[in-house]
């Protein structure tokens, strides 16, 4: 006898199972249960009670699991290796991208602290439309001061004047004849006895030192920044008083009170800075600017004539001085000066130029 199952050949004529699968052997006339011979008529077994037409049961296999396993893709050693090496790879890059502009900051500032600066003495000036001189009804305004709109570009301005203790750096440096201090004191009072051209080669070496393009400011820029957004006489308001500035106290301006007449240049942080955190915008020493000084702001105001000692033109001095009454302070007064002359009420400020970010 063979098991249709398996197809497993069964010795014993007697057996109900299959010895190799287990199935159970089909007898005809016997109980697929227990195997008892049935009467030709019977319904059920008389042993087991199995009803004679049930099929056999199938052989006991495990019931399949509810949720099938999906086998877990297991990358290669050799790339997850390699993936683990890229990543430490690229975390050794940054680390030392990141020391490295930290090297290059510290050189930097110690470049800057060489030459008598440091980075927060920069301001941040953005750029911006104005409102430049003054409006008609202005106290002790001139016909020069005409009132015309001006774009400025972005740029950042020496919070204030260039001090002796800077310039004498620079003198030291290049065998120059420093410059008289009048016997006021050096260090942290504004340079003054200074032309435009020495103010010029003053930007040119400290450009070359730093790497960084400082200038003088255009007259536009410096109006620009003196007002800090303000449209009044002073960025003080309608009125300046010998507390806020360095300038003759013993004149007034719109009802401003009398005060001290210090008769010299006081440190250049002596007194409170503007809204943008510029010193001595108003006082202390004239300021030479870029610009060729034009009567009737034709756009020259705009331009920085450059170094060009063959150009004898006038060129822009702005903020009053100690010895000027205060309607010369005001943010649109004007001065000009021949660029080979230097006075004790003369001095300078900085403007570094900012690079444009591409988009």
């Amino acid at each position: 006898m063979q098991c249709t199952n398996c197809h497993h050949q069964i010795e014993d004529p007697e057996a109900l199972f299959c010895s190799q699968c287990g199935q159970s052997l089909d007898h005809e006339g016997r109980c697929c249960c227990c195997g008892k011979r049935l009467h030709r008529k019977a319904n059920f077994c008389d042993r087991c009670g199995t009803p004679a037409a049930t099929a056999p049961p199938a052989p006991n296999r495990p019931a399949p699991p509810l949720f099938r396993e999906i086998p877990r893709q297991v990358a290669p050693l050799k790339g997850v290796i390699e993936a683990e090496v890229r990543h430490h790879v690229e975390q050794a890059q940054v680390k030392r991208s990141i020391e490295r502009a930290i090297q290059r900051e510290k050189a930097h500032q110690a470049r800057l602290l060489k030459y008598g600066l440091s980075e927060s003495d920069w301001i941040g000036i953005a750029g911006g439309t104005f409102q430049m001189g003054s409006p008609l009804d202005e106290k002790d305004r001139f016909e020069n001061e005409h009132q015309h709109e001006v774009p400025v570009g972005r740029f950042e301005m020496l919070k204030t004047p260039v001090t002796f203790e800077m310039f004498d750096i620079f003198c030291d440096e290049l065998r120059r004849t420093r410059p008289r201090d009048e016997n006021w004191g050096r260090g942290k009072r504004p340079v003054i006895n200074v032309t435009y051209w020495s103010a010029m080669s003053y930007c040119d070496w400290l450009s070359k030192q730093t790497g960084a393009n400082i200038r003088l400011p255009t007259e536009a820029e410096w109006e620009y920044a003196c007002r800090a957004g303000t449209s009044t006489a002073f960025w003080t308001g309608k009125r300046i008083s010998p507390e806020q500035a360095n300038f003759d106290g013993n004149y007034t301006y719109c009802g401003s009170e009398k005060g001290a007449s210090r008769g010299q240049t006081t440190p250049v942080d002596q007194f409170p800075a503007n809204p943008w955190g510029l010193h001595d915008m108003h006082g202390n020493v004239w300021e030479w600017c870029a610009s060729v000084y034009d009567e009737a702001y034709g756009g020259l105001e705009r331009v920085d004539a450059g170094y060009d000692d063959d150009d004898p033109r006038e060129r822009v001095v702005r903020g009053g001085s100690w010895h000027n009454v205060p309607g010369g302070l005001r943010s649109a007064s004007r001065n000009k000066l021949i660029p080979n002359y230097h006075y004790l009420r003369v001095g300078f400020r900085l403007v570094r130029d900012v690079a444009e970010s591409t988009p």
